[in-house]
């Protein structure tokens, strides 16, 4: 069957507002979910299949392109292969994951989707194979995933282009992702928040002029103005996520956990050198643990940034615990701490990660767009000590460790959530 064309559509999420520009995802503000909800096939059937009856074999695939900068990761995917019968409306409810908490860093990502009626036993049999779960991870941005994802796609490139399977419904979509909202983002290919409807003009009515706000959906079924549509065509939901939280089996977080056990040392010591000696080893490992994170491309810089600050306040939480009182604390001047959090984050972004702590800094206009420059962020004859610099980071970590906990985040801190609540 010819290809003619299709059309998108879009749908706001149950219970969100129905404006785009609310729902449309911003660069650095969180991470982007993508999944593959639901799609139908509109069979028609051939002149015999008509007489007589019979099944056609279709394949469903998806790729997904992510680029920032000079990164750019493709994850290529059979989602499902299956025999639906001729001349008949076929609708099929998946909730296939094609993004996971990809961070809203790209410059852009690009989404295909081809549904392919399969004539060859010997392609039957490649698309079988390539069906399965191992072959159908989400697009993530963790090293091990990405090796997988590019074996994955190359199998699935080869396989459509050693072959010419017959198209039924063939779309791309680009979901650019900017800096600034605007009145109709998913019209100019913005990515937003919500339902992706992709419909197939050539096999039932074109949708043109169609209102959006009549579309709507009864389980895994698409419906326009309470008719039942009967055109192919593939749904997509996408969600946003503000937080990812801590991830307990990566190397930095290790590395933050053996900066905390690190302090235990402190228990048997008496000599107040050893003492902040040990202290200032902890927060060397902390340094250590900032570099891993700065590496990690799965988190934003906001995330970031709040990590950090939550780490070193929990380091400096559990010395003064463990130190006698007559012991003061070590020196650890807020330059060195405000360097270790923000990395090479400018300075907008670290207001927006750490309020409390940002209000206390404030930036030449002339410097708005450059990397760390701290003495200039301090007001005029202003000099912030470390008490207020770890009482406002205290603050902070209690704001973040609360948004985890708000979205059931906390992980492995739970086990430490004393130190705050």
């Amino acid at each position: 069957m010819t290809v003619i064309g299709t059309k998108k559509f879009w749908k706001p999420a149950p219970g969100a507002s129905a404006s785009q520009t609310e729902n449309q995802i911003l660069k650095n503000t969180g991470y982007f979910n993508i999944q593959l909800f639901a799609f139908n096939y509109m069979s028609k059937g051939d002149f015999w299949q008509n007489i007589f009856g019979g099944k056609n074999s279709i394949a469903l695939a998806t790729t997904l392109k992510f680029d920032s900068g000079t990164t750019s990761i493709e994850a290529a995917s059979i989602q499902d292969v299956r025999k639906v019968p001729a001349g008949n409306n076929y609708n099929q409810g998946l909730s296939r994951n094609i993004a996971v908490k990809v961070p809203a860093n790209a410059d852009a990502i690009s989404l295909e989707v081809k549904i392919t009626e399969v004539k060859s036993d010997n392609l039957q049999t490649k698309f079988d194979m390539l069906n399965k779960p191992e072959f159908q991870a989400g697009l993530q941005l963790a090293p091990v995933i990405v090796g997988q994802l590019i074996t994955v796609t190359s199998l699935v490139k080869k396989l459509f282009t050693d072959s010419d399977p017959k198209a039924q419904l063939e779309a791309s979509f680009a979901g650019i992702i900017s800096n600034q909202s605007e009145p109709s983002p998913v019209q100019n290919g913005k990515l937003t928040k919500g339902m992706l409807i992709i419909i197939a003009t050539n096999d039932g009515p074109d949708f043109t002029g169609a209102d959006e706000t009549k579309f709507s959906l009864k389980g895994d079924q698409l419906y326009y103005n309470n008719k039942v549509v009967e055109n192919t065509y593939v749904l997509f939901n996408i969600t946003f996520e503000t937080l990812k939280g801590i991830s307990e089996n990566s190397n930095w977080s290790k590395r933050y956990n053996d900066a905390l056990s690190y302090l235990d040392k402190i228990v048997a010591l008496d000599d107040t050198n050893e003492i902040e000696k040990v202290f200032k080893d902890a927060k060397d490992m902390w340094i250590e643990a900032n570099a891993l994170l700065n590496a990690d491309e799965t988190y934003i810089d906001g995330e970031k940034s709040s990590i950090k600050a939550l780490m070193i306040t929990k380091i400096r939480e559990k010395y003064n615990k463990l130190t006698k009182p007559e012991i003061s604390a070590p020196v650890v001047s807020a330059d060195q701490i405000l360097k270790g959090i923000t990395g090479s984050t400018n300075f907008d972004m670290l207001k927006l990660a750490l309020p409390v702590t940002g209000s206390l800094f404030t930036q030449p206009k002339e410097d708005a767009n450059n990397s760390i420059n701290f003495n200039s962020w301090l007001p005029a004859n202003t000099k912030i000590d470390n008490t207020q610099l770890f009482s406002s980071l205290t603050a902070d970590s209690k704001s973040y460790l609360s948004e985890l906990k708000d979205n059931d985040l906390l992980g492995g801190l739970k086990d430490n959530k004393n130190l705050f609540f």
